[in-house]
Formats: structure tokens, sequence, C-alpha cells
């Protein structure tokens, strides 16, 4: 056996059989002539009613993996890694409140009093049926002695998108509807070099490339279940839409690390991005002959952005450190939300060409100490404000607060800051705890915008928690390991909010455990209980109470 060459395998499945997290909630308008149902409909705050709900979300998530390494000598290696991953989700058991003689009902008016009916849609409790399949490959070359690594790295995106069922019959519909498929593929290279003690300074250089398309098919189907059905007499060829785009960036980097004096250190640094939207296109097709209706090219668009970062760590002694640094960042956004496009129809989700990347500045002062042996502790303050922050914006029907279409914009400006604490303690060889806790508060910083979700804005953001608490206990012996970890999240919403109802932002405070057995060398068996004692919230949608995972994981 060549002592130079090393491979490893991995194989990875996890499932889940879902819980009901979402729910289906519709608003009443004025009318008559519908079933009056067995039973009064679950009412939220806001005045919609709850309809019912897609059923259990049903997911497999399979990974395959390998790798072969190559020792040059004891400094230089080359290393291959291979990743497979297929994903799948779908709906399942969906459920309705309406009842109507004792059969359920999922479609038509339904008078829920007063002169108001509600209307239910079939294609709604359906849900959607997602999959996802895709190929990463990379390359990794290291030089340890001379300090110096490139990597390249290729993700082939093979599948990647949802269906939904169109015009459905009833609720066991698995006729027609349609497919959003947007693959793409992505390349990664960079390259660093760094040179440790020219006098009082290390430093680093590199840069790196980046290079995505994003390639969207909106398709019919004859069977929404089945993303094979395509009817390839529909459309061109089966697409009645096609929309796309590619992105690229380059970026240059230079850090120096200087040592002052024995206590004092200095980092500085200095980023140089160059990002490129382009080739950004829709299309458009005639459903029955396929001729080309409408064809939208979008422009070039290229950002440049130098991000400095300095910062300085003193060590007081040889158990305490203060630390205080600044940094500037340059976040693009990701092409499906400048791109992808669901149709403006019914509250879909429309592309954005003309999204910008977000900019941030961040500070921060803090302090690690090691109180004793068994004892560290670290508390921080920082503070971050973001300029053109990206937000999911909901546009109105004129004249009413229901949704025509949704997209991604640009938006206002948030500031973020709080103070985080963190100790960890070991009592003995088996037994150790740890807790963090943070303190945080947003501000947001908009005008409004007319016909939208969007309003005047110079407060608080209660979608950020003004409260982070994580803490546990972990123990180890032999071949055993157990933890049991505690978290607590405030609400994120406005104090003077519903909460405990469907689309509440609900506090909570929940308890996990896991436990790990060496069964066998390189054989681990694990089993796993989140929120232990089931407690019920909501986080948007409803949440899953306990749950149970069991695994076997085995690598050689």
């Amino acid at each position: 056996m060549n002592k130079k060459l090393s491979f490893g395998v991995g194989y990875e499945n996890r499932k889940s059989d879902g819980y009901r997290g979402y729910y289906y909630t519709g608003s009443a308008s004025k009318g008559s002539g519908g079933i009056k149902p067995d039973h009064e409909l679950p009412q939220l705050s806001n005045g919609k009613y709850v309809l019912g709900g897609r059923g259990e979300k049903v997911w497999e998530n399979e990974n395959i993996s390998a790798n072969v390494k190559y020792d040059f000598d004891e400094d230089r290696s080359l290393k291959y890694t291979f990743i497979h991953t297929e994903s799948e989700y779908r709906y399942q058991n969906p459920w309705t409140t309406i009842y109507k003689d004792g059969k359920p009902v999922f479609s038509g008016s339904v008078d829920v009093g007063n002169g108001q009916i509600v209307k239910p849609s079939i294609g709604t409790y359906l849900g959607y049926d997602g999959r996802k399949e895709s190929d990463l490959h990379t390359l990794s070359y290291n030089d340890n002695k001379n300090k110096f690594s490139a990597n390249f790295g290729y993700l082939d995106m093979k599948s990647n998108g949802y269906s939904s069922s169109s015009s459905p019959k009833s609720i066991d519909w698995n006729g027609a509807g349609t497919d959003s498929f947007y693959p793409g593929e992505t390349y990664n290279f960079d390259v660093q070099k760094a040179w440790d003690n020219v006098g009082k300074h290390s430093i680093l250089v590199g840069g790196s490339f980046k290079q995505e398309s994003f390639d969207q098919l909106r398709k019919y189907l004859s069977n929404w279940r089945d993303h094979d059905s395509v009817i390839s007499g529909l459309g061109d060829n089966g697409v009645y839409e096609n929309h796309g785009g590619k992105a690229r960036n380059i970026a240059l980097f230079v850090q120096d690390e200087y040592q002052i004096s024995d206590p004092m250190t200095m980092y500085l640094g200095v980023r140089y991005d160059h990002f490129t939207k382009m080739d950004g296109k829709s299309r458009y097709y005639d459903k029955n002959t396929g001729a080309l209706t409408r064809s939208l090219d979008y422009d070039e668009v290229s950002y440049s952005e130098f991000s400095p970062k300095i910062a300085f760590d003193y060590k007081a002694d040889e158990k305490t450190n203060y630390y205080v640094s600044y940094g500037h960042s340059f976040n693009p956004p990701p092409l499906y939300q400048v791109y992808r496009d669901g149709g403006g129809s019914m509250g879909g989700v429309v592309a954005n060409p003309d999204l910008d990347p977000e900019t941030s500045n961040t500070f921060e002062i803090g302090m690690k100490k090691k109180l004793s042996r068994q004892t560290n502790l670290g508390i921080s303050l920082y503070q971050v404000k973001t300029d053109d922050k990206i937000l999911y914006t909901t546009h109105y029907q004129p004249g009413t607060t229901t949704a025509e279409y949704k997209k991604y914009e640009n938006y206002g400006t948030e500031k973020r800051r709080g103070v985080e604490f963190t100790v960890d303690h070991k009592f003995n060889d088996n037994w150790g705890t740890y807790f963090n806790y943070a303190w945080q508060q947003g501000k947001v910083k908009q005008n409004a915008v007319a016909g939208t979700n969007l309003k005047d804005a110079d407060s608080a953001d209660y979608g950020i928690p003004k409260h982070l608490l994580h803490a546990g206990v972990n123990y180890n012996k032999d071949k055993f390991n157990a933890i049991l970890d505690c978290q607590y999240v405030s609400a994120r919403q406005a104090p003077d909010d519903v909460t405990g109802e469907y689309g509440a932002e609900d506090a909570y405070f929940i308890v996990n455990t896991a436990f790990n057995y060496e069964i066998a060398k390189d054989t681990i068996l694990q089993f796993g209980i989140n929120n232990l004692f089931d407690k019920e919230f909501y986080a948007s949608e409803a949440t899953s109470g306990r749950t149970y995972n069991v695994g076997l994981r085995y690598s050689f």
C-alpha cells in the first residue's frame, strides 16, 4: 500500500415524516349563498380564518462522498473531494377546518356569518413538490512549508426546483400542473500565500474568482407530481417562461499582522471586490403556438468595492486579552433573488434584476479571559450598520391588501447593536458546561413605498430577537457521549402583537438532548430528542413539538 496515498468514502441519509407547519388562512368578503359549515371556523386576531393546511412536509436528503489525497512529502499534498447530493420534499395529508355534514370541504364558497363568505382553493392545500440534485468537485493543494494553498471548486446543480398543481379538481389531484426548474453552475478558485516573521510582520495575500449561472425554465406538466411529465406540445417544447443570468466576482486581499510590541498586535487588511451581473434575460412563450411573445434583456451592471479592516489585540497578561476591531463588508445578493421568477399573478415572486448588493460596517470590542485552568470567559460589544438592506417585499393589488406580486428589494438602513457573554467550565475529565447569552436590538430607517407592505419607519426592528440564550451540559466517558442543550429566543415582534397563534413569532425555551455511543471501531450509534418537553409555539408557522432521531455513522 502506498503510504502517500489515502482515501475515504461517506454516505448519509436523513428523512422526516414532517409535521403540520403551514396553515392556510383566508379573509372573508361580502357575499351570500355559501355552504354553512358544521362548526364555526377558527379565527385569528387579524380577522383571517384558519381554513386548514398542506399537511406534513415530508423530506429526504441523501449524500454520497469520496475523497483521495496524495502527500508529496510531509508538507505538500493534493486532495480531491466529490460530494453527490439528492434531496426532495412534498406535502401529504392536507387537512381542512371546514366540514359539511361531517365531510371535509376544500373548495367553494363557505358562509361564515354576518353576510360574509370565504373561498378556499384546493391548490393551496396541495402545496409543492420539490427536488434538488447536485455534484460538487473540489481540488485542493497545500504547501505548509511555504504557506501556500490553492483551491478549485465546481458545483453542478443538475436539478433544482419545485412543481405545483394547476386547476385541481379534487384534493387527491394528480393531474396538470407546472414545474419551476432552475439548475445552475458555480466555479470557484482561490489562492493565498503567507509570509511569517518578516521583521515584526506576518503578511497574507490572496485572491479569488467565482462565476455562477442561473437558468430557470417554467414548464407545463401533465402530472404535477411527476417532474418529467412535460407536455412538449404546449409552449416552446413544454416551456412557457425562461429566466436567467450570470454573476462574476473577482476579489483580491492583503492582511498584515504587525507585532507593535510584546502585548500589542495590529491586524490591518483590505479586500477589493469587482462584482458583475450579466446576461440577464426573461423570455415568454405562447401556450398554444410556442411563439415568443415577450423578450427582455437586462443591462450588465458592475460594482467595485474596497473593504478595509483594522483590529488591535492587547495581551494584558497570560490569561487576559482585550481587542477592538472595525470591518467593512460587501455582500452581493444570491442569483435566485435577482433572476428567479414565480409569476406575478396571485402573489407570486417576480425577478428583480436591479437588486444591488448590501454593504455593512461592523465595530466590535471585547475581552477574553482564562479565569482558571477549567474556566474561560468572554465578553464582546458590537454594532453593525447595513445599507441597501434587502427585504422580501409584498406589492398589493390597487386599493386592497391582497398580494399582487412579491420580490426582493433594497430598502433602507438597518442598525444592530448588542453584547455577548460566554463562559465554559470543565468540572473534571468527564463533565463540562457552557453558557452563552446575547442581548441585541435593531433599528430600521426607511421610507414608505405606496402600494406595498413597506411603511415609514425610524424605530426598533422587532424582527431581531432581543434576548438569546444557549447553555448546556456535556458528558464524555470512554465510548459514550451525552449532551443536554437549552435554547431561549425572545419574541421577534412588537410587544403589543398577539402571541400564541399562527403567524406569531413567539418567545420560546426548548431543551434538546443527544447520545452517542461507539458500538464498534469507527461505528457510532446516535440518538437524539429535540424539544424534550414538547413545547408548543409559533415561529411564523407552527413548530414541530417533540421529535426523535436515530442514526448510525460509520467511517473508514
